[in-house]
């Protein structure tokens, strides 16, 4: 005759949460890192090119440090940090 086994305490699991969801989670888990790791190298790659061409039009937007902006009208602009001959 077999051993009577005693039953488990209410609220005992007897089958892990997991059981059979392992593989899965660990596959959608390493599709993640790959993604990840994937997006991480191409942003890495194109920021070196971008930075130069947004170097050249930052270039191309400044003005020679010693000439004056003029108006369609005639008078020049007075930029922010010129604050004219009294200033000094």
């Amino acid at each position: 005759m077999a051993p009577v086994t005693t039953p488990p305490p209410p609220g005992s699991m007897t089958v892990p949460p997991l059981f059979g969801w392992e593989g899965i989670l660990t596959v959608v888990a390493l599709m993640l890192i790959v993604a990840v790791s994937y997006l991480v190298i191409l942003a890495s790659r194109t920021s070196k090119d971008s930075r130069s061409e947004w170097h050249a039009f930052l270039d191309a937007r400044s003005s020679r440090p010693g000439s004056a902006a003029t108006n369609s009208e005639g008078p020049a602009i007075a930029r922010s940090g010129d604050m004219g001959p009294t200033s000094r």
